[in-house]
């Protein structure tokens, strides 16, 4: 299979797999309780164009750098949040971490996953705080994404 079928394959699952996660509905917080810092999410962008732009595009909403690639996932702002309504964040970075980037999974940090987060965020307008998301993963189900506070 080569690259473009891959890449539609890799869409598609994601796709399913976003829209097939269970509610949340345990979670404490949400996004716009202010849980990354302005430095985490400056972090996150650096990590972001290395390895995301490429796929799901400098502005984030999915439409691929290459004009030769077909769109992917949007990260951020209303369709993001809408697509990821009512799940947390620890399925977020788990689906991230484990799958991303589609040429070499795993290959970023888990810190730059996080931090690639924060920057999702960010974009999203989403307020920054003053504690930084952390590496952990019952931390993170305890946040939930939510359109709007």
């Amino acid at each position: 299979m080569d690259n473009l079928g891959r890449a539609i394959l890799l869409s598609v699952a994601l796709t399913s797999l976003a829209h097939a996660q269970v509610i949340d509905t345990s979670a404490s917080r949400s996004i716009w309780d202010a849980v990354y810092t302005e430095a985490q999410a400056a972090r996150g962008e650096f990590a972001y164009e290395g390895a995301c732009s490429y796929c799901h595009g400098y502005r984030l909403d999915g439409a691929a750098d290459d004009p030769d690639m077909r769109s992917s996932p949007p990260l951020a702002r209303a369709k993001f949040l809408r697509n990821w309504e009512g799940r947390s964040l620890a399925v977020l970075y788990e689906l991230t971490r484990t799958t991303m980037p589609e040429d070499n999974p795993g290959s970023l940090s888990e810190q730059e996953f996080i931090d690639v987060i924060a920057y999702m965020l960010s974009v999203s307008n989403v307020p920054a705080g003053e504690k930084e998301l952390r590496l952990d993963l019952e931390s993170l189900a305890g946040i939930a994404i939510q359109q709007s506070p």
